[in-house]
């Protein structure tokens, strides 16, 4: 489950900082204030004293949660690519550069605005001075194209959850979200298929051996001019499914018009675009993009999948390659 700051009341920005009140600090102050004014009506000195310890703990909770804030580096380690909408894992690291002084209960969130979302964030509780600590975390790639995030927000509630406060320091994390991906038909061997504005077409169909015609082969398989030479039917012999090659086609631009489509029908092409090609080159299928720009080579190695993902990738967003 996602952390979220459910118990917070209200929020309070200034420079690099930002606190916010939980119900309990808010109740804290509540009961500040009624102390305050008892004091002020009846003159009793006790109820001064516990005013002033009620205002230390405000200004300790202060000190304290800046001192845990005081030289924190943090560093993630993220994959380099990753497909939308799955889940991925980024390792952060957090040093606590002080000589002498700990930090406490700290937590790492990514910007709101970021193109992805941690799973749960993670948390640590005890950083010695010093030291580094590492956590992993889930997180999941909202949109395809370029993921750059150059900063995090660490926040903390200690020492006694009277507020949030949030600190923003440098993080870098620069990746590629891949086209979501989702489950096609893959199309039979030595057969085309077409769906809408995309078009898979076959090629390979390359004669390696004709032998005799054998009972149940289709009229489609009859090699009619080694047939016609040796007056009885011949049949070809074509190259496996597994080695078939396939070209996707990806249209963007709409008909009749040099106009790229709509967001949402690009984002839909692109994504089954992808998925065929994954699965073709799965299945052990050589596959080649086309576009109205371009065409890639045929391949079915990793590294060309990896090729034809960063293309899908970037179609739109070119000037964040």
């Amino acid at each position: 489950m996602a952390f979220t700051k459910n118990n917070s009341i209200f929020s309070l920005s200034l420079h690099n900082r930002t606190l916010e009140l939980t119900r309990e600090g808010l109740g804290f102050i509540v009961i500040l204030f009624g102390i305050g004014l008892g004091a002020i009506n009846t003159g009793n000195n006790l109820l001064y004293l516990i005013l002033a310890m009620c205002c230390s703990f405000i200004a300790v909770s202060g000190v304290l949660s800046e001192l845990s804030f005081k030289k924190l580096l943090t560093h993630c380690k993220a994959p380099p690519h990753l497909y939308c909408n799955e889940a991925g894992t980024l390792l952060f690291e957090v040093s606590n550069k002080k000589n002498w002084a700990p930090s406490y209960s700290i937590r790492i969130l990514l910007p709101a605005n970021a193109q992805c979302s941690l799973d749960t964030p993670p948390y640590f509780f005890f950083i010695p001075p010093g030291a580094t600590l590492k956590k992993p975390a889930l997180f999941t790639g909202k949109k395809r194209g370029r993921l750059q995030i150059k900063s995090c927000l660490l926040t903390t509630s200690f020492p006694f959850g009277f507020y949030y406060k949030t600190k923003s320091i440098p993080l870098n994390i620069n990746m590629v979200i891949f086209p979501a991906l989702h489950p096609v038909p893959l199309p039979p061997k030595n057969e085309s298929n077409q769906e809408g504005e995309e078009i898979l077409q076959a090629r390979g169909e390359e004669i390696y051996a004709i032998r005799e015609f054998r009972p149940g082969d289709s009229l489609s398989s009859v090699h009619w001019k080694s047939s016609a030479k040796t007056g009885e039917l011949r049949a070809k012999e074509i190259q496996s499914q597994h080695d078939q090659s396939y070209t996707v086609f990806l249209n963007i631009v709409q008909r009749g018009t040099q106009n790229t489509v709509n967001e949402e029908i690009l984002e839909e092409r692109i994504s089954k675009a992808a998925s065929l090609i994954f699965y073709l080159i799965k299945r052990g299928n050589e596959v080649s993009l086309k576009t109205e720009e371009m065409q890639t080579d045929f391949g079915k190695s990793e590294s060309h999948l990896i090729d034809l993902m960063s293309i899908l990738a970037f179609i739109g967003f070119e000037g964040d390659k």
